[in-house]
């Protein structure tokens, strides 16, 4: 696959390029929930390497650096890709799937003022922070049914993105801690999969490893009020063995019982008071010396 990598267009647009087992970690959730040759939008397409293994049947893009849609083209000429800002294009609809790795915290207050009226005709309460949540929220407009989401772990914390997980909370199926995700950053990010039909409260959450490739942590959060924090794996528990506890005890008890008697015997010996005998003796001596 051939990528557009300019590092400091990339840097302008908070961008990172995805490691190649992130592009596979994402391919492997994807043939999980939606099956093979899905079609795909994508609103920050970049040259496309985020769906080098999906095997989509069709992409549609929308990338904002014209470089990147020109190299998109060449690796999927059968797919379609629009050079504009994400936020000032609509109508897209029946993909089977949303697959997006979009910049990372951009400001709204940064944004143009086409971009910020367009983006509060659809979240009238959109006005401050960052938008993250509106990439999401947009083009989830956009699937039948399935989103598949690289996002920075502060969607799942930040109060600027409270309106957001109240919105998603139970559109949740998967919550992932990715670690050593990009080439070009250590940062770990969040891997969301959303569905808009679900209804039910249980959510998958796992931590996985790109560098190591495997899952270090995995588990099922049923709690609704438990579901948007990280996964984080259990501190373990230091087991106490009841019966070795008490026989140490003892052993130290037994130990200061010794230590005490000599200590006794010592003091004794040292500073005893004379005997009568002892008395007489010394009564005796000085009589001598006179």
């Amino acid at each position: 696959m051939k990528e557009f990598n300019n590092r400091k267009i990339a840097d302008k647009f908070a961008e990172y390029i995805t490691g190649d087992e992130l592009r596979r970690y994402v391919a492997k959730k994807v043939r999980q929930y939606v099956g093979n040759n899905p079609t795909v939008f994508d609103g920050a397409c970049g040259s496309g390497q985020l769906e080098q293994y999906v095997n989509a049947s069709f992409i549609q893009g929308i990338e904002i650096q014209k470089e990147a849609c020109d190299v998109f083209l060449e690796n999927y000429p059968t797919s379609k890709v629009v050079n504009d800002s994400f936020f000032n294009q609509s109508g897209f609809a029946n993909f089977d799937c949303i697959i997006m790795n979009p910049p990372f915290s951009i400001k709204f207050k940064d944004l143009s003022d086409i971009e910020q009226s367009n983006i509060q005709s659809e979240f009238e309460w959109k006005k401050s922070g960052v938008v993250d949540d509106i990439f999401v929220l947009k083009s989830m407009q956009y699937t039948k049914d399935y989103g598949f989401f690289i996002l920075f772990p502060g969607v799942t914390y930040r109060s600027q993105e409270q309106k957001f997980r109240d919105l998603l909370g139970t559109s949740l199926v998967e919550l992932n801690l990715v670690e050593n995700a990009f080439e070009d950053t250590s940062i770990a990010i969040v891997f969301l999969i959303l569905r808009k039909s679900k209804k039910y409260v249980d959510v998958k959450k796992e931590i996985y490893d790109c560098k190591a490739k495997q899952v270090k942590f995995s588990e099922i959060i049923t709690n609704l009020e438990d579901v948007w924090s990280l996964p984080r794996i259990p501190q373990e528990k230091e087991s106490i063995d009841i019966e070795q506890l008490e026989a140490d005890i003892a052993r130290m008890k037994a130990r200061r019982r010794r230590i005490e008697d000599k200590l006794d015997k010592f003091i004794y010996e040292t500073f005893k008071a004379p005997s009568t005998q002892e008395i007489s003796d010394k009564e005796q001596e000085q009589l001598t010396l006179f």
